[in-house]
């Protein structure tokens, strides 16, 4: 297992290079001059914006923008945007909290999802079943920015049991319902993969034969059936973990959550690429990491695998 580890973190490597390498150059190479516009109603001067492109490195070759880049992340000095306002600051400010966000989102979609998932799976066709997949269903038909204004709306506005935006501390609390929203997608998804994981499982020989041999249903379930049945799941919350971060935009905008999910947003608006790139990168290095995670925890849940 630790060389398996070894050699999956040196794969991560090329691949990392390879992904951030393609965002600077997809980013940056898009049509228009992002400097074109920054002075109003008026056009920019061209020694304003000749100014800017050598300022940023755009004058230079695609590599050694690259470099400059690579050398900035590892070093942490990630330079300033075109406000001339540190980006590592803003980054700084803003991530904590997606990362906060995030966490708990997973941490709703793991718990709920997946006992919903199970319960559902062994109370296959009763009535828990019926209920838990209509429910599931129901919240796979509302996209996020439905739930969220629903949710806010309901429990902020006419109920008063949250406040209907989140303040600048961002505490737990106040995060849990935009958690809610954020994770309420892939929370069925989840439940759903784990009672087609339970049911599929539930059928194999190894259950049969735990089975007869006189072992407790709580430990065919649980040492037996839920570990093998669990790692679909896994896989799924693993490759979520990403895309979660980067899909709070959404969410931090109906709860006006000031996290990355906002500041991206901005920045893409105002074509400020020097915040969208390493955010980009951050998050290509977080989905990396996660599946590394999921790999490795492969081998805990089923024995049968092995990494040699």
């Amino acid at each position: 297992m630790g060389r398996y580890a070894i050699r999956r973190l040196l794969q991560l490597i090329p691949v990392l290079l390879g992904t951030t390498f393609l965002i600077n150059y997809m980013v940056w190479q898009l049509p228009g001059d992002p400097f074109a516009a920054r002075c109003g109603q008026r056009a920019c001067p061209d020694s304003y914006i000749s100014a800017m492109r050598a300022q940023f490195g755009l004058d230079q070759p695609m590599l050694v923008q690259y470099w400059h880049f690579l050398k900035n992340l590892l070093s942490g000095d990630l330079g300033v945007n075109f406000n001339q306002v540190s980006v590592a600051s803003q980054l700084a400010d803003a991530w904590p909290i997606t990362i906060r966000l995030g966490l708990m989102a997973v941490a709703i979609e793991a718990i709920i999802g997946i006992a919903a998932g199970v319960l559902s799976g062994l109370k296959r066709g009763g009535f828990i079943d019926n209920v838990i997949t209509i429910s599931t269903l129901f919240m796979l038909s509302l996209p996020i920015f439905v739930t969220g204004f629903i949710l806010q709306w309901l429990l902020g506005v006419q109920l008063q049991w949250i406040n209907p935006t989140v303040s600048d501390a961002a505490t737990v609390g106040e995060l849990l319902i935009p958690a809610f929203v954020l994770a309420s997608l892939n929370l069925a998804f989840t439940a759903r993969l784990t009672r087609t994981s339970i049911v599929e499982n539930r059928r194999s020989d190894y259950v049969r034969t735990a089975i007869s041999k006189g072992m407790t249903n709580r430990r065919v379930v649980g040492v037996h059936l839920l570990r093998n049945s669990l790692i679909p799941a896994l896989t799924f919350l693993g490759t979520e973990i990403g895309s979660l971060m980067s899909g709070a935009i959404v969410t931090e905008g109906i709860f006006n959550i000031h996290g990355i999910g906002g500041l991206l947003f901005t920045a893409i608006n105002n074509h400020d690429f020097t915040i969208v790139v390493p955010v980009a990168s951050l998050l290509v290095l977080v989905y990396l990491l996660a599946n590394l995670l999921v790999d490795l925890l492969y081998g805990v849940l089923d024995p049968r695998i092995r990494y040699e």
